[in-house]
C-alpha cells in the first residue's frame, strides 16, 4: 500500500525519479520483509536452533527499520520538495498513519521499537518544522511528543507483554503436565504424540499399570499411594533416553512414548519391571510393588488413536495374564477383542430373551441322609453355540458388570425356589466379588428379595471365594456382617484353595466352611490329606463352624470323608446338579450309604464327572 502511495505521489509530480526511486525501495524492502518472512515459517517446523532463529530476529528489524526510513524519507521529501502540493498532504498523511500504527506494535522489542520511531519521526518532525507553518509546527511538535511517549511507554508495555507471556507459559505448563508427578499428563502426551506423527516416524508406546495399586492405597493410605506413584515416576525417568516422552496418563497408569527400535522397547519393558519389582521404601515404610506393561509399535501413518487402542490390548492381557509381566500388540489381540465384544453383545441379548436359567445340586448330611441345603449354580443354553460353559460367560459377565445383574437374578430365583421346598432345606447361591461393590447394593438387594418372596432369612445362604476380600477385604466384611444381623448365611467357599484362607476364618463373619474338592482327590490313599482334613475339620468345630465337603465323587471319597466330623457332602457321587423339575422331585428322597455299613451310589457310567463352576 506504501509503494502505490508513493509511485501515485511520483505521477503527480510529473514522473519524479527519486519518488520512483523510493517505490521500488518501498517494494524491495516488502519483498525481503516476505520471503524472510516464509523462511522463517520453514524454519520454525524444522530442526530448530538459537542461531537460526536470531538471524531471522536480525532480518526482521532490518525489514522494520528500512521501511520506517523510506516512509520519513518520503514525509520530508514531499514536504520541501512539494511544499504547498497535495503532494505534501500524502507525505504528511502517509507518515503519521505509519507512525500511529507504531505505537502500540513490537511491544516485545522495546529497541526495536524506539530506533524504529526515531528513524521515522526524527527527519520528519524537523522538515515540519522548518516549513514555518503554523500548521506544520504544531503537526511536528505532536509527532515529537508522540515519539518522547512511544519511548516512555515501550518499557510498560513490553513488561506487559513479558508478564502475560509468562502468564500464558505457566497455564500452558500446568495443562500439560501432571501436578504429582511433574510428568506429562494425557493432554501433554497426546500432544507430543501428535508432534511425532505429524512427521511420519515410526514409534513405540509402553502401558505401565501398577498392580494391585487400590489395596496399597486402602492398607497404607493415599498420602503414601501417592508417594510411590511419585517414586515409579521418577524411577521411569531415569530408564529414559534422549527422545523418549514419560506421562502419567491416570490414577495408577503411566505410558512411555519411544522412537527406540521395537527389540529396544521391549527390552525397556523388561528393565521397568525388573526394576519396579525389587523393594523400594516409601516414606519409611519397605513396598513390594509391581507393574504390567502393554507395547505397541507405531509405524509412520498410523493414527494415535489406533495406537492406544492397541496399547490398552496389550496391557489388558498382561493383566489378564497374571500380571507383573508385559506383552506386546499383535493382531490377534484386536481379534480377540472383537470376538469378546460379540460374545458380549450375545450375553445382553440372551439376558433379555432369559436364556439364562439355574440348575441345583443337593447337599446330603452325612448322618440321616437326607438333603439340608441346595446349591444354585447359573448356566447358559445359547441358541447356536449350546450350552456355554461357565467358566467361559462368567469372567467376561464379571468384566463387564453385567454379572450384577445376573448375580440379582440367580438370587431371587434360587429363593423363590426354596420357597416350595421343604422348610428345613436351605438355598445357596454363589456371589461375585463384583456384587460388593458400591454401585449394587448387594444388602438393599437381599432385603428386598426376601420381603417379595416371604423366605426366611435363615434359609438362604450366600457363598463367597477368596477373591472377592483380595482387594475390598474391609468393605466386603462390613456388607457381610449387615447380611449376617439379616439372619442371612454366609459360606466360604472352595476353601484352602486361596493363599490366606487360615486368616480369614479369625475376622470373617461366614456360617459354613466349603472344603474344596482338591483336598478329596487323594483323601483315600494320602495320609498327608487325610491329616490336613483332620486338621480343618477340628479348627471348623472349634470356630463353631458348619462344614461341608465338596466333590466326593467316588465310593472310597466318601467312606474317607464319613470318618471326619462333617455336616453335608456334595458331589456326584449322590446327585449331578439338575434341573428345578428333577430338584422337586428328589428333594425329600434320602439317599442311601450315609448310614454306617451302608453303600454308596455312583452315576450311571461307573466314574462320576468332575463337578462343573458353582459361579453364579
Amino acid at each position: 500500500m506504501v509503494t502505490i502511495v508513493i509511485a501515485g505521489a511520483a505521477v503527480l509530480g510529473g514522473n519524479d525519479g527519486f519518488l520512483y526511486g523510493l517505490a521500488f525501495a518501498m517494494a524491495a524492502v516488502g519483498l525481503l520483509r516476505y520471503y524472510s518472512h516464509a523462511a522463517y515459517e520453514r524454519f520454525r517446523h524444522s530442526a530448530r536452533s538459537a542461531s537460526g532463529a536470531r538471524h531471522f530476529e536480525r532480518l526482521a528489524m532490518l525489514g522494520a527499520w528500512l521501511t520506517a526510513a523510506v516512509v520519513t524519507t518520503f514525509g520530508t521529501y514531499s514536504l520541501i520538495r512539494y511544499y504547498n502540493h497535495p503532494i505534501s498532504l500524502l507525505g504528511i498523511a502517509q507518515t503519521i498513519g505509519y507512525l500511529a500504527g507504531l505505537s502500540g506494535r513490537n511491544t516485545s522489542r522495546p529497541l526495536v521499537t524506539k530506533v524504529q520511531v526515531s528513524i521515522a519521526a526524527a527527519p520528519f518532525s524537523l522538515a515540519l518544522l522548518w516549513t514555518g507553518e503554523p500548521v506544520h509546527v504544531l503537526i511536528g511538535l505532536t509527532v515529537i511528543l508522540t515519539m518522547l511517549l512511544t519511548f516512555s511507554s515501550a518499557r510498560i508495555l513490553y513488561e506487559v507483554f513479558v508478564s502475560r507471556h509468562m502468564t500464558m507459559r505457566t497455564l500452558e505448563r500446568v495443562a500439560n503436565l501432571d501436578t504429582l508427578t511433574n510428568l506429562l499428563n494425557r493432554r501433554g502426551l497426546l500432544r507430543s504424540l501428535d508432534e511425532i506423527a505429524a512427521t511420519n516416524a515410526s514409534y513405540s508406546l509402553l502401558s505401565i499399570d501398577v498392580d494391585n495399586f487400590k489395596t496399597i492405597n486402602d492398607t497404607f493410605g493415599h498420602d503414601i499411594g501417592d508417594d510411590l506413584l511419585v517414586a515409579l515416576g521418577e524411577s521411569f525417568e531415569n530408564l529414559l533416553k534422549p527422545g523418549d516422552v514419560a506421562a502419567r496418563m491416570s490414577g495408577d497408569e503411566f505410558m512411555i512414548a519411544t522412537r527406540r527400535p521395537p527389540g529396544e522397547a521391549v527390552e525397556l519393558a523388561m528393565r521397568i519391571i525388573a526394576h519396579v519389582q525389587s523393594q523400594r521404601y516409601v516414606t519409611n515404610r519397605n513396598l513390594m510393588t509391581t507393574v504390567s506393561v502393554g507395547i505397541a509399535h507405531a509405524e509412520g501413518g498410523n493414527s494415535v488413536e489406533d495406537v492406544l487402542k492397541r496399547v490398552d490390548l496389550a496391557l489388558y492381557r498382561a493383566k489378564a495374564d497374571g500380571r507383573n509381566r508385559y506383552v506386546a500388540y499383535s493382531p490377534e489381540l484386536s481379534a480377540e477383542h472383537d470376538d469378546r465384544l460379540a460374545f458380549e453383545a450375545e450375553m445382553r441379548e440372551g439376558i433379555r430373551r432369559g436364556e439364562f436359567f439355574l440348575v441345583y445340586q443337593p447337599i446330603y448330611n452325612p448322618r440321616s441322609g437326607t438333603a439340608t441345603h441346595v446349591e444354585a449354580l447359573l448356566r447358559w443354553k445359547h441358541p447356536t453355540r449350546g450350552m456355554v460353559s461357565p467358566g467361559i460367560f462368567i469372567p467376561i459377565a464379571e468384566q463387564t458388570g453385567l454379572i450384577k445383574v445376573l448375580g440379582a437374578w440367580a438370587i431371587e430365583t434360587a429363593a423363590r425356589l426354596a420357597m416350595d421346598l421343604p422348610g428345613n432345606v436351605r438355598v445357596s447361591v454363589n456371589v461375585s466379588p463384583h456384587q460388593f461393590e458400591l454401585d449394587h447394593d448387594l444388602v438393599g438387594i437381599v432385603d428386598a428379595v426376601l420381603r417379595r418372596t416371604g423366605l426366611a432369612p435363615h434359609r438362604l445362604i450366600l457363598e463367597i471365594t477368596e477373591s472377592a476380600l483380595i482387594n475390598e477385604g474391609t468393605a466386603v466384611a462390613n456388607s457381610l456382617r449387615r447380611l449376617r444381623d439379616m439372619g442371612v448365611g454366609v459360606a466360604l467357599d472352595d476353601f484352602g484353595t486361596g493363599y490366606s484362607s487360615l486368616s480369614y476364618l479369625t475376622w470373617l463373619p461366614i456360617d459354613i466352611l466349603k472344603i474344596d474338592k482338591s483336598f478329596c482327590r487323594e483323601i483315600e490313599t494320602s495320609q498327608r490329606a487325610h491329616a490336613l482334613m483332620g486338621a480343618i475339620t477340628q479348627l471348623a468345630h472349634d470356630l463353631d463352624l458348619l462344614i461341608i465337603v465338596e466333590g466326593i465323587e467316588t465310593e472310597a471319597q466318601l467312606a474317607a470323608v464319613r470318618k471326619f466330623s462333617i455336616h453335608g457332602i456334595q458331589g456326584y457321587v449322590f446327585a449331578k446338579p439338575m434341573p428345578e423339575a428333577d430338584l422337586r422331585n428328589t428333594i425329600g428322597d434320602r439317599v442311601p450309604g450315609m448310614r454306617p455299613g451302608a453303600t454308596g451310589k455312583d452315576d450311571d457310567s461307573g466314574n462320576a464327572a468332575p463337578k462343573n463352576s458353582n459361579v453364579a
